[in-house]
């Protein structure tokens, strides 16, 4: 666990040193440093170049761990690297999730096909999102038999939340592992306007009818703020998340599982408006109601949710904490 630590930290230190916008000095230092740590970790480095207004020329990167046979189906494991301006060094969103990939790679068995993938352009930038993925899945030759995406998966999401993560999907069984609560989900709960507005790489994917699971720990206070900074991350949860998923992928039966699993149901959502109402802040009555559904919450709650979380989480900030 401290060695995976202290290994995150080093990923962090040199992928927030800067922005990541692209074009800019701290995007292309991050490229460099992701091809270097592949090959430090005998494994090729494979680029694939794509063109996307306003920036012209960006690029995804990509290593294949395993089997390599065209024919085989492969397992993709990915996160963005790119940040919005406003978003600074993008700690938590997306430099967290780069590192626990990193770190997933240079674990990985060479018994599994698994193609870990690094997108460019996922944030938007006034001519769509989701642009570097969108290319992925258009141009990658090898078949796709599920897809792994981590998005901002560093943080807390409010006092409480410390160990816990958001899982959806139907790619991989309810994860669990040692002091981690995984809260698995309809997609719903991060798509209340419908799935015409994915919230990372996976929605194109699913596009493509390759089975996914998207892993966040949620968008705090700081999410596409300029306090998005390593000071906010909790390094022993990330830690965390790379044993758990290296312990999911140890299993020679995610090859052989069925593609898809049962879809996840609303069983444990009023546990979780419980917690969220525990929250000062967010001890009121339409929290109670939500906790009260037997049936899980229709899309206009989900809706309503979003507008009474979201606000107060940005209004309040690290006073939440206090």
């Amino acid at each position: 666990m401290q060695s995976t630590v202290s290994d995150l930290r080093k990923h962090i230190q040199l992928l927030c040193s800067d922005g990541r916008r692209p074009g800019s000095t701290g995007y292309k230092r991050t490229q460099d440093y992701i091809c270097d740590y592949i090959n430090s970790t005998g494994n090729t480095v494979n680029t694939q170049e794509f063109y996307a207004l306003p920036f012209g020329r960006c690029k995804n990167i990509y290593t294949e761990v395993g089997p390599t046979e065209s024919a085989i189906p492969r397992i993709v494991i990915g996160a963005h690297y790119d940040t919005l301006g406003r978003s600074g060094p993008g700690a938590d969103d997306n430099a967290s999730a780069v590192a626990v990939v990193l770190e997933l790679m240079a674990h990985a068995s060479n018994k599994l096909p698994i193609t870990f993938v690094f997108f460019d352009y996922e944030e938007m930038f006034g001519f769509g999102a989701l642009k570097g993925s969108k290319a992925f899945v258009a141009d990658y030759k090898k078949p796709i038999r599920k897809a792994i995406i981590l998005d901002l998966v560093g943080g807390s999401l409010m006092p409480g939340f410390d160990n816990v993560y958001f899982q959806f999907g139907q790619a991989l069984p309810p994860l669990t592992f040692d002091r981690l609560d995984f809260y698995h989900l309809p997609i719903l709960f991060v798509e209340p306007v419908g799935s015409c507005l994915p919230r990372s790489d996976y929605g194109r994917f699913r596009s493509k009818g390759v089975p996914f699971t998207f892993i966040s720990s949620g968008t705090p206070w700081y999410y596409h703020t300029l306090d998005d900074v390593p000071d906010n991350l909790l390094f022993e949860k990330m830690a965390r998340l790379v044993g758990c998923l290296i312990q999911s992928l140890s299993h020679a039966d995610i090859i052989t599982a069925p593609n898809l699993l049962p879809e996840p149901g609303w069983d444990r959502f009023s546990e979780l408006t419980e917690k969220i109402s525990a929250v000062p802040a967010f001890d009121n009555a339409f929290f109670h109601k939500l906790s009260a559904l037997e049936d899980g919450p229709s899309r206009l709650n989900m809706m309503r949710m979003y507008f009474k979380v979201l606000p107060v989480l940005k209004k309040l900030g690290a006073d939440l904490w206090q």
